[in-house]
């Protein structure tokens, strides 16, 4: 429906009429429904004997918005274009300005005369206005009144809506109407004879050829004739442009094509920079930061200023049109020129033409065990492990060059305090080698200890607040690693490989393969958060940990390079878990600052803000040092060479010795006199004198370091048959005793004993079987998350079947698909597995194979998902989905699916069935998708597409660290720029960063906390030991505050069958949902009186339906939950459409 120039206008129905009313007046509302969705009021006035609208007053779900010539205001407050919130975008389109709203309503005004409303048809027979009644017959209703025929004065003026002051007069019909053509004659023939006849001329000119076919050109040409006749001379330009320019809106809108028809003498128009005025422009315009922004476009042309065909608009420097090639780049907020570059740690990146092209180098690995249960392997996965017992962190897999050991011990009341309480290093074995070894041990600080081989192994360890230790790894080792700190190979995904040969689910589960001890207990499972049980740690804990999150906080200049997440995340654990909660708060903190600065960003003065005794805590002689990164000045370095000189270490705090002085070997600073002078690396008081022929110094030492504690002493000698004591007195030397006793769990240990222990042990090489028996070693069982299963047993893991062979499991080699989920308020875990949380109101690219330059033509599919927002903190309550693939597009938005063919040709390439509460859409690429219908997207994809794809889901090559790639093709740290690049439009704005909405809503955290139990409740069980709970836990109670306004059941739900949903995937089938828990009413389907529908936890894996009649499907999936019929054999068959079974399906 529009209105243009002279005060024309043209409903829904396609009836033109005129009406020259200058009051308020309603265009268009849904007057017709329980709840009125839009309101739409226009205002026109007289300036210079022309019409203008000036102003509009818009009400779109409760938002109130006024646009006037140059001010929008929304709700009374002024705001900045683009704008969008709660479903509605504000935002300039070519010439235009335009409202866009998620209900089904696009508004075109182009600040002057003409103005245009679109609505959905789910709309037709529900409105009221100017815009008549969408019922789609002409002149039916609208212009009668009780059977009388109104004029179209008469029915305007039902439209008006004064204000609540004003009186505004009615227009009056002109007592007599002029007679155009007559009117033509009457006037100075020459200006006048060639104004007439421009109407036809230019309405039936070659421009509108095509238009001329589907819009019925006959109404315009007389209202242009009407218009130039009442016009004032000076004004007949603008007359009569308004209605060629509406015809060609009415033409576009149609399907039409309409060519530049303006002229620099008729009705021109200019354009900014070096773009061109096109007639029918796409209104998608390629940009620098989105160069295929018009692949995606569905909408209709529009005319406007666009740029020459080639070129693209560059939206970074706002500098008109410029060939691709010359587009700059951006990263981490910084604009970077064509060829300029940066470098980061381990990779160098330069822009070529709007992306970056970046070589990576290999670095050293980094895994790190910190506040004594926070693990972060070398191929940074993330993880909590409780153990109590001495583990292998990390070794070379099958050799014994060397392994690091570490003591992991409870040290406090509850399961989860443990503490690093010692560090072993064995080299080549454990045998004994001369001091000058391959191991240099030195302390650059009083806070560190440095240990640093030849052979590419580095160990910090941390000692004040807490024991944390660091290992550095050469990237020789690549691949070839075993134990805690997982296999160096940049996956993720299987860094919880054990020795057996299978994926552990969950950290408890793997860390027990590696204890040393076959007297240790295993560690469980834990999800209790600590922060719960005290409110005041939490408080404390919030205020000092949030420092680390705090955008103007002392941590702030290294967010954008390490993401303080997990680190906040742990800080919170441990600061409420421990019992010295300053010690374990600030060892945190520490934490940070030393990934910092091994990715190059060093913080200094952060200990004035938090942690400042560790400051004051130093000697007398010693002051304390933010950033220590070399060797220190010692007596010993005055009189030979330092060793430790040479060895690079990423800086360490700490207190240190001030300039001028010297450390002795008592660790006290001395001034250089006062130092001993040093031969052959021995000290000599001062004044000593020592003869060249004097002892060489040898000196022997085992390599291996231990701290241990025995937990267990054998006071009896009384052991349990089969088992025998061996007794230490009276052994030879080369026994080894009870320390070495191994079970089956620790059979492929090595044996990190030095001394003789006496204790019972199993004879003749038996082990211990874990239940107080001695067993063969060949007749010990395999393990998977905690099971034991005897020899022979077939387990299924992802999608292949694995056997019991020798303790090892020996699997199918099928490729498995993987599967990018998104749920609820924007959780995404992408096919590599790293989840982030993200909320934006835009369309995004979730996954498409149209990546980089090379990608651009060999791509074949694109997933665009866009949220719908509701809730006040900006939640989202359902997404639409569009699938692009070949040329046909496949819509899922509001529970259905539309197929739009895009150009002519080619079969559907998809197939729509129901499974449950899932619309499941096949390809033939090897793309599945399954969505609910509201929240939950699940896209699962063939291993074929590793490494070429892009988005939001990843790039599928396994490694979860370099998943935030930009559409400019470079890796950033922050989720809101990799995922801000990924919109479709870049007119809409950026997202922001949301607060917690636990923070905001208070009130919602108890009922949040207390529904998501469930998901660590026993309900659950089965699956804990398959699938770690905690982050959908936490999911779970962000989504339950944040649905704040309705829909809170159903944010809760979603998180919960999200949790469900990935244990189906692992053949775990829970029946979780009760009559007060998240209930399906599958009665609703059952015809009176009949019982064929049930609902299934797990469904039914591929039924015979309508859209299927086979009963094949192009991918068999696990089961969805759901509704299901089950259909009785003369009615085999399942309709989708009426969801009753049928004995055969119509055509």
């Amino acid at each position: 429906c529009s209105t243009w120039g002279n005060f024309h206008f043209k409903t829904f129905d396609g009836d033109i009429f005129y009406f020259p009313g200058i009051c308020n007046y309603i265009f268009a509302s849904n007057c017709k429904s329980p709840y009125e969705d839009f309101n739409i009021q226009i205002r026109r006035t007289m300036a210079e004997n022309a019409t203008m609208i000036t102003r509009v007053i818009m009400k779109l779900e409760g938002a109130v918005i006024e646009l006037t010539r140059g001010s929008i205001l929304l709700d009374g407050k002024s705001i900045q274009m683009p704008y969008s919130h709660m479903g509605v975008l504000i935002e300039r389109s070519n010439s235009y300005l335009k409202v866009s709203a998620k209900l089904g309503l696009i508004f075109l005004w182009n600040e002057g005369d003409a103005l245009l409303v679109e609505l959905d048809k789910k709309y037709a027979n529900q409105t009221c206005g100017l815009c008549g009644d969408f019922n789609g017959i002409p002149t039916s209703n609208e212009f009668f009144s009780e059977r009388t025929k109104l004029t179209p004065i008469q029915f305007g003026n039902r439209q008006k809506m004064d204000g609540p002051t004003e009186q505004c007069a009615d227009p009056i019909p002109p007592a007599v109407l002029l007679n155009c053509s007559a009117e033509f004659v009457r006037t100075s023939l020459s200006t006048f004879i060639f104004s007439a006849s421009i109407c036809e001329t230019v309405l039936t000119s070659k421009a509108f050829t095509s238009c001329n076919a589907l819009v019925d050109v006959q109404n315009y040409i007389e209202t242009c004739i009407q218009d130039l006749c009442h016009c004032d001379t000076s004004m007949a330009d603008f007359c009569m442009c308004n209605t060629f320019a509406e015809y060609s809106r009415q033409c576009a809108h149609a399907g039409g094509q309409p060519l530049n028809w303006r002229t620099s003498e008729l009705c021109p128009k200019s354009c900014p920079f070096n773009m061109q005025y096109q007639e029918c422009g796409s209104p998608c315009s390629d940009t620098c930061s989105n160069p295929e922004r018009s692949a995606l476009c569905e909408d209709h042309c529009t005319d406007g200023c666009t740029c020459p065909p080639g070129m693209v608009f560059d939206d970074i420097n706002g500098a008109g049109c410029i060939p691709r090639k010359e587009c700059h780049c951006t990263y981490e907020g910084e604009t970077y020129a064509p060829g300029a570059s940066f470098s980061s740690k381990c990779r160098s990146c330069t822009c070529a033409g709007g992306e970056w092209s970046c070589v990576i180098q290999s670095c050293p690995g980094t895994c790190s065990i910190e506040g004594g249960s926070h693990i972060s392997t070398f191929d940074e996965k993330y993880y909590s492990f409780f153990g109590d017992c001495s583990y292998v962190l990390t070794k070379i897999c099958g050799s014994n060059e060397f392994t690091v050991l570490g003591d992991i011990h409870k040290c406090g009341l509850t399961d989860t305090e443990t503490c690093l309480k010692g560090i072993a290093i064995s080299l080549s074995g454990g045998q004994t080698v001369s001091s000058k070894s391959n191991v240099t041990i030195f302390r650059p600080s009083s806070f560190f200890i440095i240990l640093q081989t030849t052979f590419g192994l580095q160990l910090q360890v941390q000692l004040v607040p807490l024991m944390q230790l660091f290992i550095e790894l050469d990237p020789s080792h690549k691949g070839q690693t075993c134990g805690l700190c997982g296999n160096f190979n940049d996956m993720q995904t299987d860094d919880f490989k054990t020795t057996s040969g299978v994926i552990e689910g969950t950290s408890a589960a793997f860390g027990n393969t590696w204890k040393t001890q076959a007297d240790c207990p295993d560690a469980k499972n834990t999800f209790e958060n600590p922060c719960t049980v005290s409110i005041q740690n939490d408080q404390y804990a919030q205020h000092w940990c949030g420092l680390l999150s705090d955008i103007m906080g002392p941590f702030a200049e290294c967010h954008s390079t390490v993401n303080p997440e997990v680190y906040e995340k742990n800080c919170m654990f441990d600061t409420c878990n421990c019992e010295k909660s300053e010690d374990c708060m600030c060892a945190a903190l520490s934490s940070y600052v030393r990934a910092c600065a091994a990715k190059g960003v060093l913080l200094t003065e952060w200990r004035s803000k938090a942690c400042t005794k560790y400051t004051t805590l130093c000697p007398k002689s010693l002051k304390y040092t933010y950033n220590v990164d070399s060797c220190q000045p010692t007596c010993r370095s005055l009189s030979e060479p330092d060793v430790t000189c040479s060895i690079k270490f990423v800086p360490v705090d700490g207190c240190t010795c001030i300039n001028g002085t010297y450390m002795d070997e008592s660790g006290k600073c001395v001034p250089a006199s006062s130092c001993p002078c040093y031969y052959k690396g021995m000290p000599l008081s001062s004044g000593e004198v020592i003869h060249d022929n004097g002892v060489v110094w040898k000196h022997k030492g085992i390599n291996t370091w231990f701290i241990s504690h025995f937990s267990w002493l054998f006071a009896l000698s009384v052991c349990v048959p089969p088992m025998v004591y061996i007794d230490c007195g009276n052994a030879t030397a080369d026994v080894v005793g009870a320390g070495c006793q191994k079970s089956c769990q620790t059979l492929d240990m090595e044996c990190y004993r030095t001394h003789c222990v006496s204790g019972c042990v199993c004879p003749h090489n038996q082990v211990l079987d874990g239940k107080g028996g001695c067993i063969a070693p060949e007749d010990c069982p395999c393990v998977h998350n905690g099971n034991f299963y005897s020899p022979g047993e077939v387990i299924r893991v992802g999608c292949n079947n694995c056997t019991c062979r020798d303790r090892k499991w020996h699997c199918s080699k099928e490729p498995c698909l993987e599967t990018c989920s998104v749920y609820g308020d924007g959780h995404y875990t992408t096919f590599d597995g790293k989840r982030f949380d993200f909320e934006g109101d835009c369309e995004y690219v979730l996954i498409q194979n149209y990546c980089g330059r090379q990608g651009m033509n060999q791509g074949t599919f694109r997933v665009i998902t866009e949220n719908i927002p509701c809730g006040t903190t900006g939640t989202t309550c359902s997404k639409s989905i569009k699938v692009f693939l070949e040329n046909y597009e496949l819509v899922l938005s509001d529970g259905n699916s539309d197929v739009i063919q895009r150009t002519p040709g080619g079969k559907m390439p998809f197939q729509i069935r129901s499974m449950g509460i899932y619309l499941v859409v096949d390809t033939t690429v090897g793309l599945i998708l399954m969505w609910d219908k509201k929240t939950s997207i699940f896209i699962k994809l063939s291993p074929s597409f590793q490494e070429h794809v892009c988005g939001l889901c990843g790039n599928y090559d396994g490694n979860g660290n370099n998943d935030f790639t930009t559409r400019s093709q470079s890796v950033v740290g922050n989720v809101l720029e990799f995922a801000n690049s990924w919109k479709v439009s870049s007119s809409c704005p950026n997202a922001n960063r949301t607060m917690d909405p636990c923070t905001a809503n208070p009130y919602r955290k108890a009922w949040a906390q207390k529904q998501c139990s469930i998901i660590t409740s026993e309900v659950f069980a089965k699956c804990h030991s398959q699938i770690e709970p905690n982050e959908y836990y936490q999911a779970c109670v962000d989504d339950a505050c944040a649905c704040d306004t309705g829909g809170d059941c159903e944010c809760f739900c979603t998180a919960v069958a999200a949790y469900a949903q990935a244990c189906n995937e692992l053949d775990i089938c829970i029946s979780w949902r009760t009559p007060s828990i998240c209930p399906l009413f599958c009665d609703y389907y059952n015809p009176q009186g009949e019982c064929e529908w049930h609902y299934k936890p797990c469904g039914a894996p591929c039924m015979k339906t309508c859209n299927n009649p086979s009963g094949n499907c192009l991918h068999e999936l696990r089961g969805l939950e759901g509704c299901y019929p089950h259909c009785p054999k003369n009615k085999p068959y399942f309709d989708e459409e009426t969801m009753t079974c049928v004995s055969n399906c119509g055509c």
